[in-house]
């Protein structure tokens, strides 16, 4: 891997507002890793994402899938993947399942099992990371500071928003002797090592009275991300910590976009704010003297507006499930 600086691809590539940072949202990265800042603005709920992450776990190449495992008969995933921990398996190889990101939490020598919906070619390429966990981004004491509760009372304390397939899983954090640490909301039971999937947008809604810096740290993902749009509504990740942009980010391949540059009918994304007081939206047009994305509002051109951490993309077509392919910036080629 070349020895080169994010921040020094960064300056080449012109993102020296990002660089430079907001209140919103800085970055240092040093080679391939480093650490971004998020605020969480008090009082509101953030939409967040995760763009740095855990370092690469094994690599290969898989030489065959059933319809719930994929194998490699080169690795041996019981000595190099540790129990209890959810990894992310990623689709690297130049097939059509390029992009994917499969979940993965069980395994046997060569195997990776209890799978489902398994979209990998065969012969494809990957990588696996471990998904980072509550306890890794906002730390196992909280150590990031959100608004804990004395009385482990949801209702008192910040919450954070997972989403799971069929809603979120709510977590806050309890300062109660018995009841102590990250807990699930409904449950009650320990939540500090939930898995968080980086291709998800999570929400954080801050009760206390003065925002928070939250720092995340990890290594910078250099190949593309399929963003599963499963419901009409997706909250989502964004995968790059710096230089991505609407117009660059690959987005408008897959979205739903208008004819008539009419936001009506094509799927909106949503930027949040950074003082997170709501959304600047965002749709693709193909109408010529009006195409590519516009502002929803002014209909000014979007190309060059920066992702946030965490999007919503808002389908305004058939609802369908897609998958919505983001690719670096080109200039993470150097990293």
């Amino acid at each position: 891997m070349k020895a080169t600086t994010l921040k020094k691809a960064a300056l080449v590539a012109g993102s020296l507002s990002f660089l430079a940072g907001s209140a919103f949202s800085q970055t240092a990265v040093s080679g391939a890793g480093g650490y971004e800042t998020l605020t969480i603005n008090a009082g509101k709920f953030n939409v967040i994402g995760l763009r740095l992450h855990e370092p690469q776990v094994v690599s290969g190449t898989f030489d065959s899938q059933t319809a719930t495992s994929l194998s490699d008969a080169d690795v041996n995933f019981s000595d190099v993947l540790s129990a209890g921990k959810r990894y992310l398996v990623e689709i690297t190889g130049g097939t059509s399942s390029e992009g994917t990101v499969i979940e993965v939490d069980g395994w046997s020598n060569s195997d990776l099992t209890g799978l489902s919906d398994i979209v990998a070619d065969d012969a494809t390429d990957y990588t696996i990371r471990a998904a980072k966990t509550i306890g890794d981004v906002f730390g196992a004491d909280n150590s990031a500071g959100l608004t804990g509760s004395a009385n482990a009372d949801p209702s008192e304390a910040s919450v954070i928003y997972v989403p799971n397939g069929a809603g979120f899983t709510q977590v806050f954090y309890s300062t109660l002797a018995g009841f102590d640490g990250w807990l699930d909301a409904a449950t009650f039971a320990d939540a500090t090592d939930l898995p968080l999937n980086y291709v998800d947008g999570i929400i954080v809604n801050e009760k206390g009275a003065a925002n928070i810096s939250l720092v995340v740290t990890g290594m910078v993902k250099t190949t593309s991300t399929n963003l599963p749009v499963g419901q009409a509504f997706t909250y989502l990740g964004t995968a790059y910590p710096v230089g991505s942009t609407l117009g660059n980010s690959g987005l408008a391949s897959s979205v739903s976009g208008s004819a008539n540059a009419d936001p009506s009918e094509a799927d909106t994304v949503y930027l949040p704010k950074a003082d997170a007081s709501g959304f600047e939206q965002y749709f693709y047009s193909t109408l010529a003297g009006f195409d590519g994305w516009l502002n929803s509002a002014t209909f000014g051109s979007g190309a060059d507006v920066e992702l946030t951490s965490g999007i919503i993309i808002s389908q305004n077509g058939t609802g369908a499930a897609f998958n919505a392919p983001v690719t670096p910036p080109a200039f993470y080629a150097d990293l």
